[in-house]
């Protein structure tokens, strides 16, 4: 399969071969035909087996295309980037050199604005259906009120880790028991929605990773979380306020909706997978998701772009030492 969405094209399946020639890509599998000017993108996304020559890569990377690879399993993702964006700027200096007082100012605004996008997502299922989260969102404002006066982020781990349990535990109350879902399990999935929670989550951070680059920051040095190996630290900083607004809603309409079924998974070597039909579907639900727009600061703008501007204000808090403000979906 292969889309144009969301400025990005996606390549999904087995078989697809991507060429090049005058500076436009050409993507084939048989009978079917699909080409692009790299300067009509900002990502080439690909998921499967799929081969791609030297000369595309270059090409792509002469025109700031950001290629990543993802797989069925969700925490497969790797990306290619311009050499030089290893250079250690100005703000990469200022970046490493954070004191933990000033990381630990920001991360509290990060886990403040995290805890307050579960409390609204659960208010909006509560106004619209007949679900009372009343006790659960009671708990979660007494551990974002805790967050703030968190001395250290070790404390403020183990609160934010309280209030993901209680949020989870909370929307089990919306999905169906034949899914299976008992609490949010990462590695692996191994269930239906935790699934499609992950596989989202994948995608999001690739848009974040993108936008924390574009904004010149070090997508491996994080502030709340922590820097090692090749972890995308700072990229799951910032995608922390958008896994509820944009991937966890997207989920439990889908569900709620039941536009996913439990035939829909299948299980493998301990392991949930989403058959190609629901991924092709649900990835649509994403991508038009992020291409909502919303009232940011008094305009109307796509959540892809407020994404690159909280990376920006990110960049902004690090470089001129300004305060940081999370995004908060009213």
């Amino acid at each position: 399969m292969i889309e144009k969405r969301l400025r990005n094209v996606i390549v999904s399946g087995f078989g697809y071969r991507i060429k090049s020639k005058e500076n436009i890509i050409f993507i084939k599998k048989e009978d079917e035909k699909f080409y692009f000017s790299p300067k009509e993108i900002e990502q080439l996304i690909i998921a499967g087996e799929v081969s791609i020559t030297s000369n595309v890569v270059k090409l792509l990377i002469r025109n700031n295309v950001d290629i990543v690879f993802v797989e069925h399993n969700p925490n497969f993702f790797a990306r290619v980037v311009k050499d030089d964006y290893n250079f250690i700027n100005e703000l990469w200096r200022k970046q490493l050199i954070l004191t933990e007082e000033r990381k630990l100012e920001m991360s509290k605004e990060i886990v403040n604005s995290l805890i307050y996008n579960k409390i609204r997502l659960l208010q909006s299922i509560e106004k619209n259906r007949e679900i009372d989260f009343s006790p659960d969102i009671e708990y979660l404002e007494k551990r974002r009120e805790e967050s703030d006066n968190c001395k250290d982020k070790i404390s403020l781990m183990g609160c934010e880790g309280e209030a993901s349990r209680a949020y989870f535990s909370a929307i089990r109350k919306l999905i169906p028991e034949e899914f299976g879902f008992v609490a949010r399990i990462k590695h692996p999935p191994t269930d239906g929605i935790n699934s499609l929670l992950s596989y989202g989550y994948t995608v999001l951070l690739s848009r974040v990773s993108y936008a924390l680059m574009l904004a010149g920051l070090n997508i491996f040095e994080g502030i709340y979380h922590e820097s090692y190996r090749d972890r995308t630290a700072l990229a799951y900083d910032l995608m922390e306020e958008f896994r509820q607004p944009i991937v966890d809603r997207v989920v439990l309409t889908e569900v709620v909706r039941g536009r996913v079924k439990k035939d829909d998974f299948f299980i493998k070597d301990g392991m949930c997978y989403m058959k190609d039909e629901l991924k092709r579907s649900y990835l649509d639900a994403l991508y038009t998701r992020f291409e909502d727009k919303y009232n940011y600061e008094g305009r109307a703008m796509e959540f892809l772009d407020i994404i690159y501007e909280q990376a920006r204000k990110m960049a902004e808090a690090i470089g001129k030492d300004k305060k940081y403000v999370g995004f908060k979906y009213r």
